[in-house]
């Protein structure tokens, strides 16, 4: 079987699909990751067949907007209302043609058998479509686009695939859904579990000194980091400090280290970003509430203190909070208040309801099927096809 694998430009988009694109490869299946850069190199870097498609797509830059500088987005709009956090499909929905007849071209002389697309990626149904093949969405976060708001995608997308001779705007054949039930959304169309398996590259994974009871990781993603973020992390680690006894790993790139400043003793960062590198061994972790993140900090049986700054990434907080595991913290005076970050800090640390809330996520991702079981529903919808055909 040969698959081909389409994701919108951003690594952390494209990072949750790679467990299954493994379990694919372990099986035999040829596997093709196409896309800009930003998607190909990571592809490359975990030693995938690749082809890249135009310029780096530089997601950052999106985001940064005209903010006022040394601001973070949430500190100059706040949280977004529901419908503009669903709206974020729209975006995509707009890149979907860029590349479609690109990657219609390749899939059709590379000859694939199954086209899989993280679930932002809308060339990917059609491309499967027009080819009489089946495919597959793989969402990557708690918060995936309401069946709504899909509904108003596939509306505008409708002249797009007129023109391929297309009745209608097609709808992927099967979805996988990495949020354990308590997290998943119920606003979005039915899916299929697959097992979240946290990223963790091929760097060293992180060793804690302490026992256990005090060992925190704090990641807020490099998205944070470009924009503006350093501060906020340095109020977290000097709450986390005024704590008392507290080991902490902090994920920041050297460029952000000056502006963050000397970490408080007993704490070290580390230039890993890969959440199975950092979060085992922590009894807490501070992040920014995206997919890898909180989907890593569930499956291990971690509280979360989440600190979100962008779209689906306070959606993320919310169902982490409303499931026992975690606080969220979701307006930048609260995010900004020592005393907020400290208290919500020290009850995770402290309060068992939070770690029994960590546990019971860490079991329901222990029931749903594994990568490797998903491949034999993925390897019948080709037969299926093939019969049909």
């Amino acid at each position: 079987m040969r698959v081909l694998i389409i994701s919108t430009p951003v690594d952390t988009h494209f990072l949750p699909m790679l467990p299954l694109i493994r379990a694919l490869k372990e099986k035999g299946h040829e596997v093709l990751v196409a896309g800009q850069p930003d998607v190909t190199g990571p592809a490359e870097a975990a030693g995938l067949a690749t082809a890249t498609f135009g310029e780096a797509f530089h997601y950052t830059d999106l985001r940064r907007g005209r903010r006022p500088e040394g601001l973070r987005p949430i500190e100059v709009v706040g949280r977004p209302p529901a419908q503009q956090i669903d709206g974020a499909a729209q975006m995509w929905r707009n890149h979907a043609p860029y590349f479609l007849y690109d990657y219609l071209e390749l899939a059709r002389e590379w000859r694939a058998d199954l086209v899989i697309s993280d679930h932002m990626e809308f060339a990917g149904p059609v491309v499967a479509k027009v080819l009489g093949i089946p495919s597959v969405w793989h969402r990557w976060g708690v918060a995936p686009t309401t069946t709504f708001m899909l509904g108003q995608t596939r509306m505008w997308l409708g002249p797009l695939c007129e023109r391929l001779g297309l009745g209608s705007v097609p709808e992927p054949d099967l979805i996988l859904d990495p949020a354990p039930p308590t997290l998943a959304s119920a606003e979005a169309p039915a899916a299929r579990p697959i097992r979240p398996v946290p990223h963790t590259g091929d760097g060293t994974p992180w060793t804690y000194a302490a026992p256990p009871g005090r060992r925190v990781a704090v990641a807020l993603g490099g998205h944070t980091l470009n924009l503006d973020g350093a501060p906020l992390v340095r109020r977290v680690v000097d709450a986390l400090a005024s704590t008392g006894g507290v080991e902490a790993v902090v994920s920041a790139a050297p460029e952000h280290r000056a502006a963050i400043g000397t970490l408080p003793a007993g704490m070290a960062y580390s230039g890993e970003t890969a959440p199975g590198l950092l979060f085992p061994g922590a009894d807490l972790v501070v992040h920014h509430g995206g997919p890898g993140s909180t989907l890593a900090a569930a499956a291990l049986g971690i509280p979360q203190l989440v600190l979100p700054q962008l779209d689906e990434t306070f959606l993320a907080g919310d169902k982490v909070a409303a499931a026992g595991a975690g606080i969220t913290l979701d307006t930048a005076e609260r995010q900004n208040s020592a005393a907020e970050l400290a208290d919500s800090a020290r009850q995770l640390l402290t309060e068992p309801t939070y770690e029994a809330g960590a546990r019971r996520l860490r079991a329901e991702v222990q029931d749903m099927p594994a990568p490797a079981e998903t491949v034999t529903p993925l390897e019948e919808l080709t037969t299926r096809q093939e019969v049909l055909a």
